[in-house]
């Protein structure tokens, strides 16, 4: 059994409980998606929650805790709100993670618009549908390490107290797996996504223009108009509800 920790949530749903949650950083941006879209900001949120609960709900042989409730020596995975994994995540990992390893991680994949110039020229490189955000430095220097080892929900931990905070932060989960080479278990098939929507906190937090933010969403419909790649094939429900949900986002 996997044990799913999600590390990030917020009730959506509640307009004045997720602005008392806002970040500073992020009002400005919320403010102009509001002004540009007849769907508010919070309520698109909810829905991209929606279809990840949906996805979590069809991963076999998993089950959903807090934090503090998986039991020790168990495996987990963090996930936030909008991230999707492969229905497979658990028998993949149960077949592939010896007892004596203490952490695991994948490639990681994402479902994205670039958010600047940089990123979109390593979009531009294979795999641009889904693709690590160190590309363009792997092409220049082959050898190059990627920036995060762990992002968002691409690793797994065995539950102990040295571990288990690494599920709070990927920053400590990169670092304590580079420290710990020998604990670590490699696990080759994509097991899991990162739906960085229109609606992502890096699209927001730089505060977009509204016509910057109608040209993202138009990129973000092309983008959802396309199949994934066969690697990523579990994933093509999901895309397609993002296809419908964006379909319903109406232009003021």
């Amino acid at each position: 059994m996997i044990n799913v920790v999600v590390r990030r949530t917020t009730d959506w749903g509640n307009e004045a409980v997720f602005r008392a949650q806002l970040p500073e950083n992020m009002r400005a941006g919320v403010a102009v998606w509001n002004a540009t879209f007849d769907m508010p900001y919070h309520l698109f949120r909810r829905e991209l929650k929606r279809i990840a609960e949906i996805n979590l709900s069809r991963v076999q042989n998993a089950r959903c805790l807090p934090l503090e409730e998986v039991p020790p020596g168990a495996l987990a995975v963090p996930v936030d709100d909008d991230d999707w994994f492969s229905p497979d995540l658990a028998r993949v990992l149960e077949a592939g993670f010896p007892s004596e390893r203490s952490g695991g991680y994948w490639p990681s994949r994402f479902l994205e618009v670039p958010i600047s110039f940089a990123h979109q020229v390593g979009l531009m490189l294979p795999g641009s549908f889904v693709t690590q955000l160190f590309l363009i430095r792997r092409a220049i220097f082959p050898s190059a390490r990627p920036k995060w080892l762990c992002m968002t929900n691409n690793y797994a931990v065995r539950m102990g107290p040295e571990t288990a905070p690494l599920l709070l932060s990927h920053v400590l989960a990169t670092q304590w797996f580079l420290a710990h080479p020998s604990a670590i278990q490699r696990i080759e098939q994509p097991l899991s996504l990162m739906n960085r929507s229109l609606a992502s906190m890096t699209q927001l937090w730089s505060r977009p223009s509204r016509a910057l933010l109608l040209r993202k969403f138009r990129r973000y419909q092309t983008l959802y108009a396309k199949p994934p790649p066969a690697e990523v094939a579990w994933c093509e429900p999901y895309v397609a509800m993002m296809r419908h949900l964006t379909a319903e986002l109406r232009v003021r």
